[in-house]
């Protein structure tokens, strides 16, 4: 009798909770401000979009994972050159909103870019086909479905493999690396189906 009563309750519980959970589709746009660390360039402005689903996991929590095309690079400071670097991301956006009564929520996450294409081949020969970056943020979410974010992500793989590549482990100093670092600020829409 004990253990019917137990699954009982976890049926009833799970079927509470999990009738809480909503998923909502949606897209993203906006504008990239990079740059490399430990260079000399100036920041080059572009653009990324992405589609994410948003999986709302209690009142204060949502977990929204990505997938994003963002343009990134730098420009030179001597002359007109802009480096381009342009990525394709698999986020893993964490949501947390603290207050219920207004649409204000703070974003971090992981997510890994594989890099589709690049102009450095007149500079560099090779460039690290991948980065991962750690991000946070801010956002504001309107009852209708639109919001607007902003976010800061930094790299953690030198664009140049200097701490992933085994002959350059000398270099691994962080005052060394080239990494990504991009601001993001942009729009966003969820679709209510």
């Amino acid at each position: 009798m004990k253990k019917l009563i137990l699954v009982f309750a976890f049926i009833t519980l799970s079927t509470t909770v999990f009738s809480q959970v909503t998923i909502r589709p949606g897209v993203r746009a906006g504008a990239n401000i990079s740059n490399f660390t430990n260079t000399e360039h100036d920041s080059k402005t572009d653009l990324y979009i992405g589609a994410f689903a948003a999986i709302k996991l209690a009142d204060f929590y949502t977990l929204q994972p990505e997938i994003n095309y963002s343009r990134q690079g730098a420009k030179s400071k001597f002359s007109s050159h802009k480096y381009e670097i342009n990525y394709v991301g698999i986020t893993l956006a964490n949501k947390f909103s603290p207050f219920k009564e207004i649409g204000l929520n703070f974003i971090l996450g992981p997510s890994i870019n594989i890099k589709v294409s690049d102009n450095f081949n007149d500079y560099y020969d090779d460039l690290e086909s991948f980065d991962f970056l750690l991000f946070g943020g801010l956002g504001y979410e309107f009852p209708f479905g639109l919001g607007i974010e902003a976010r800061y992500n930094i790299g953690l793989i030198d664009i140049f493999g200097g701490n992933v590549n085994a002959e350059y482990e000398e270099d691994t100093n962080i005052d060394n690396l080239i990494l990504n670092k991009v601001f993001q600020i942009g729009a966003t829409y969820k679709f209510d189906f």
